[in-house]
């Protein structure tokens, strides 16, 4: 150990606590926004462990101590609100308190000089790491916190859904119910007519005839209720689940349409689906799903002010380089440019006052690239409705 060194440990044996007292002292001066509400007793325990961890890493080259030092202050604030300069000022007291003490026992200015230097490189070395930490951990808990207002925001969509689709059910049910009434009351006629020996020939076969007809009214519309639930449990599935299968998207995307329909069925809106290209893909439904029942909810909610009536049009088609090309348009007010700039950003809405979370475009552009490994365009002008293309490889995320 060099003569620096040598100096510097005397100092750390004899002076820590006056060096810690005035790291603290200086801490809680520079950074009293943060830490007003905070005990001293805490900023000095950890000052006390960073000015160990220096001692780790100058005197005997170790620098384990000061990177657990790192990952547990950085991890002890990451969910509080505090700046990273804060954080580095615990790093920096060190300097701060170690100048005076080495002035005040007149350490030759050759070695003072020397120890300082080999203190700030540390101190920038270990700032550079604790900023770099900290970041990551801040943006995980950003990440986090998204991605639970994007399971949140697909679990809304879902049970808007629900109650269209229960409201769908109560008319194709309530039309069997009517109709196996009136069976059941022809039946009964014809079997009063034979109890009483008063049944004839034209009777019976009147009689049979409506309960037939009552019958298959019965069967038509219990077939369509079926058709309805079987349609939205397949899209409830396919939205929480993230498996891949292969597809005839052009079926696909008309079978969709129908599980969405209450959607837009109770609207004034025309929806209209334009299969261009009969396309197979291997693919992720569940994001196929998403990314339809959101762009079609986005234009039926921001496309037409309330006395406009309006077309929504969806369609299929193969793309000149052999990709999927999968476009949603409509011919509403359409997107002004400064606003156009932002639509994929997460929390943007220009709904907010009706319910808008500012969430379905950003989850349709994370599907879209992240999951699907494609590519999504809007195009519009004021008053010319908008366009939004998606482009993604037959075989996504294979």
């Amino acid at each position: 150990m060099d003569e620096s060194m040598m100096t510097l440990r005397r100092l750390l044996t004899v002076h820590d606590e006056a060096i810690i007292e005035a790291g603290t002292a200086w801490v809680r001066e520079t950074a009293a926004v943060d830490l007003a509400e905070r005990p001293v007793s805490e900023t000095r325990a950890l000052v006390a462990e960073s000015v160990r961890a220096y001692a780790a890493l100058l005197l005997a080259g170790d620098p384990r101590p000061r990177d657990a030092f790192i990952e547990r202050v950085t991890t002890l604030r990451s969910s509080l609100r505090f700046r990273i300069s804060t954080l580095l000022r615990g790093f920096f007291s060190f300097h701060r308190a170690l100048e005076p003490i080495l002035a005040r026992h007149s350490v030759p200015d050759h070695l003072a000089f020397d120890i300082l230097r080999r203190v700030d490189a540390a101190c920038f070395e270990a700032a550079s790491l604790t900023a770099d930490t900290y970041a990551r951990k801040l943006h995980d808990v950003v990440d986090d916190a998204q991605r639970e207002l994007v399971r949140r925001e697909k679990l809304a969509a879902l049970g808007g859904l629900v109650a269209g689709v229960a409201h769908e059910i109560n008319t194709p049910l309530g039309v069997a119910i009517t109709a196996v009434s009136l069976a059941q009351d022809c039946l009964q006629e014809l079997s009063d007519a034979f109890e009483a020996g008063a049944l004839r020939q034209r009777d019976l076969r009147d009689g049979l005839g409506r309960a037939r007809e009552a019958a298959g009214m019965a069967l038509g519309n219990l077939q369509r209720a079926a058709g309805l639930v079987t349609g939205f449990k397949q899209l409830a599935v396919d939205q929480s689940s993230e498996s891949r299968r292969t597809l005839a998207l052009g079926a696909h995307l008309h079978e969709l349409l129908a599980s969405l329909a209450p959607l837009y069925r109770r609207g004034p809106h025309r929806v209209d689906v334009d299969v261009r290209a009969d396309v197979v893909a291997t693919t992720y439904p569940g994001a196929l799903a998403q990314i339809v029942t959101n762009l079609l909810h986005n234009a039926l909610v921001h496309a037409f002010p309330p006395t406009n009536v309006g077309t929504v049009r969806l369609w299929i088609d193969r793309a000149d380089d052999g990709q999927v090309e999968l476009g949603c348009a409509d011919d509403g007010v359409g997107i002004r440019p400064e606003l156009l700039r932002r639509i994929f950003e997460p929390f943007f809405t220009t709904a907010r006052g009706s319910g808008g979370s500012g969430l379905g475009l950003h989850i349709v552009h994370n599907l879209v690239t992240d999951l699907l490994c494609g590519t999504i365009r809007a195009e519009s002008e004021p008053g010319r409705g908008a366009r939004f293309t998606v482009r993604f490889p037959a075989d996504a995320g294979a």
